[in-house]
C-alpha cells in the first residue's frame, strides 16, 4: 500500500477542491432515458458507465420500499435533529420546510466510534443522517437490495465486501432565497476520501430539475484516476488540485433528476456535488458504498493516518496498485 496523506493535508485538499466551484460551469438537468430495462446491464449501459463514470437505472428500487424509508427517515430526523426554539417542521405542511432553523450542532467527537464526524450533520438547508445509516430498512433498500447488488457484482465482480451500513439519508431542504441568477458558484465539486471504488444512491422521492439532484461531472473519473498514487485508496498526488481544476473548468456537470426508486451508480473517482436547489420540495436520498472483498487496514490503522471515516462502508486496501492506463483492470468490466 502506498503511504497515505495525513489528515490535515487531505482536509486542505478537500477545502481547496470545493473552492474551485468559482470556476464551475452551470449544471444541466439530466433525466437519463432508459438504455435497457433489464436487471442485468447491457453492453450499451456498460459502455455508458465506462465513458461517463455514472449510470442511472430507473425504478430499480420498489417505490413502496422508498416510501417506507422516507417515512422512517422523517421520524428519525424529528427524533434526532434539534430545532431552534420556536421552530416546527411538519412533514405534512410544505410551508414549514422552507429555511429550517436547527439547534446547535455539538462539537466533533475526538475519540470513540464517532471520531472525526458528528453522528448527524445539520447546517443551513442540509441534513445528513449518518447515525441511522445502518438501519435494516436502509440496508435492504439499497446496498443489500438484490436488484442493486446484482449490478454492483456485474461492475466490480462477485467478491464484494458484506454491506454493513449506508452513509445514511441526506436531505436538502428548500429555501426562500432568490431563484435568479443561478450559476456554477452554487455547486461544491469534490471527490470522496478513504477507498472509493463504486458508489450508489437512490432517491426516496421524486426529484425534479433544480431541486438538489445529485450532480456529477461526466468523464471526471478518467481524469481523476491519474490524480492519485493508488488505484482506489485516497492517495492524492502533490498536483491533485490541478486535476480538479481541469475537471471543473472543462466539464459541464449534469444534475440527475429522477423519481423515487431510481438508482445512481458512479465511479469512486468521480467529481460530484449536491445539486442546485431552488425548488419547493425536500430532496431525500440514501448513499452507499461498494468495494471488493480484499484485505484492509484496521480501524486503528485508519486513525493513525487520519483517514478514519466511520459513516462510510469502505476501508483502505492493504495492497492497492498504482493506477494503470487501463483503469478497469481490477473491475469486472
Amino acid at each position: 500500500m502506498k503511504s497515505q496523506s495525513p489528515v490535515l493535508e487531505a482536509d486542505s485538499l478537500k477545502t481547496r477542491s470545493t473552492q474551485e466551484k468559482r470556476y464551475s460551469r452551470l449544471s444541466t438537468p439530466f433525466d437519463m432515458p432508459p438504455i435497457d430495462t433489464g436487471l442485468a446491464l447491457s453492453i450499451e449501459e456498460v459502455h455508458f458507465f465506462k465513458k461517463n463514470g455514472f449510470l442511472v437505472k430507473k425504478d430499480l428500487v420498489d417505490k413502496k420500499l422508498a416510501a417506507k424509508a422516507l417515512r422512517l427517515s422523517w421520524e428519525f430526523l424529528l427524533e434526532n435533529i434539534p430545532l431552534a426554539e420556536g421552530v416546527n417542521i411538519d412533514p405534512s405542511n410544505r410551508d414549514s420546510w422552507f429555511d429550517p432553523k436547527w439547534g446547535e450542532m455539538p462539537p466533533v467527537p475526538k475519540s470513540g466510534f464517532y471520531e472525526g464526524r458528528q453522528p448527524n450533520v445539520f447546517h443551513g438547508s442540509t441534513v445528513k443522517l449518518h447515525d441511522g445509516g445502518s438501519a435494516d430498512y436502509l440496508l435492504s433498500l439499497l446496498p443489500n437490495n438484490e436488484r442493486v447488488r446484482t449490478i454492483a457484482h456485474q461492475l466490480l465482480g462477485q467478491r464484494l465486501r458484506r454491506s454493513r451500513r449506508t452513509r445514511g439519508v441526506y436531505a436538502i431542504f428548500p429555501t426562500k432565497r432568490a431563484t435568479e441568477p443561478i450559476s456554477g458558484r452554487m455547486l461544491g465539486p469534490h471527490a470522496d476520501r478513504v477507498c472509493q471504488q463504486l458508489n450508489v444512491c437512490t432517491y426516496l422521492n421524486d426529484v425534479p430539475p433544480r431541486n438538489g439532484g445529485f450532480t456529477v461531472y461526466p468523464g471526471a473519473h478518467r481524469i481523476m484516476h491519474l490524480a492519485h498514487n493508488c488505484e482506489a485508496n485516497w492517495s492524492p498526488k502533490s498536483n491533485y488540485i490541478e486535476f480538479v481544476k481541469q475537471v471543473v473548468r472543462e466539464i459541464t456537470p449534469v444534475e440527475l433528476v429522477g423519481s423515487a426508486g431510481d438508482v445512481i451508480f458512479w465511479h469512486g473517482r468521480m467529481i460530484h456535488t449536491a445539486g442546485i436547489h431552488i425548488g419547493e420540495n425536500i430532496r431525500w436520498a440514501v448513499f452507499g458504498d461498494y468495494s471488493q472483498d480484499r484485505p484492509c487496514l484496521s480501524e486503528d490503522e485508519h486513525r493513525e493516518i487520519g483517514q478514519y471515516e466511520w459513516f462510510k462502508d469502505t476501508q483502505l486496501f492493504l495492497d492497492d496498485p498504482s493506477p494503470s492506463q487501463d483503469m478497469w483492470k481490477s473491475w469486472n468490466i
